[in-house]
């Protein structure tokens, strides 16, 4: 497995991200403490030019894991599940926009809160038929360029949208294409979850990426997540992907790179985390 942990593009009032607005302080602190690569939350790709992008991770030999998409929603209210033909036309082209830069670094483009939250009218089951469509057609508009995706599972204090991992595994498996995978993360898991272990391993070879947050959205170990059973799940499905550290900046930023690496490396290591 593969370590990063996630950071942002521009500051953000989305909580969850290390040394936001500092992608170069990001990439520096990753290398120097042994992470692999860099998540990136992106609003749109002019707020990060790619050559800069290039240069950052050709210098300290990281890789992009993956870009994440939820400030087109916090941001800008774009939803894929938009009842309004036009508004989901607007959520379709950013995603597509970014799933493109995404690709252009090999790496998947992340489906949360872009898909949306409830609908006014309370149809669910239209919400997701949306969705669906929605994402049909930026798998279609991406396929030139190799654009992939891989939609996470949200608790449902954020959104009624896909919520479990069984849910959003039925998602991916109506969507139907190779190129669509399913994102786990911890914090959310540990609120919708019965067994958190028993989820990982019924989502099986439809994972593609994994957040490993603790139960408070602090670094794993920072919490009462079992992440002795998370590994345990994640050695079960041998799962090959990135481990990714979608955390507040608690007590610091850096403190908290600094724990999160430490569980990363406990986890391929051992695959049973050990703190001090």
């Amino acid at each position: 497995m593969h370590s990063c942990f996630a950071t942002s593009s521009a500051p953000t009032g989305f909580g969850p991200m290390l040394f936001a607005g500092r992608v170069g302080e990001a990439v520096a602190v990753s290398r120097e403490l042994g992470f692999d690569g860099i998540e990136i939350s992106l609003r749109h790709p002019d707020e990060l030019e790619r050559r800069e992008l290039q240069a950052l991770l050709d210098e300290s030999g990281l890789q992009l894991a993956a870009l994440a998409s939820g400030r087109s929603y916090f941001e800008d209210g774009l939803s894929l599940a938009d009842p309004d033909d036009a508004g989901r036309a607007r959520a379709v082209a950013r995603v597509v926009t970014l799933a493109e830069f995404a690709a252009s670094f090999e790496a998947p483009l992340i489906i949360g809160l872009v898909r949306g939250k409830a609908p006014a009218d309370g149809d669910l089951e239209a919400a997701l038929e949306r969705f669906d469509l929605s994402m049909e057609e930026c798998l279609q508009r991406t396929a030139a360029a190799g654009g992939r995706f891989t939609i996470e599972a949200i608790n449902r204090y954020e959104t009624p949208l896909l919520c479990t991992a069984a849910e959003t595994v039925a998602a991916v498996e109506r969507i139907g294409s190779a190129r669509v995978s399913v994102l786990l993360d911890t914090f959310h898991m540990n609120i919708e979850e019965g067994s958190i272990g028993a989820a990982i391993r019924a989502t099986g070879a439809h994972l593609g990426h994994f957040h490993i947050v603790d139960s408070n959205r602090r670094a794993a170990g920072m919490g009462h997540v079992d992440f002795a059973e998370v590994a345990g799940a994640l050695r079960d499905i041998d799962y090959q992907g990135w481990i990714s550290a979608e955390i507040l900046p608690l007590p610091d930023d850096r403190a908290a790179a600094e724990q999160a690496r430490r569980f990363a490396a406990a986890i391929n290591e051992t695959l049973i985390p050990e703190f001090d």
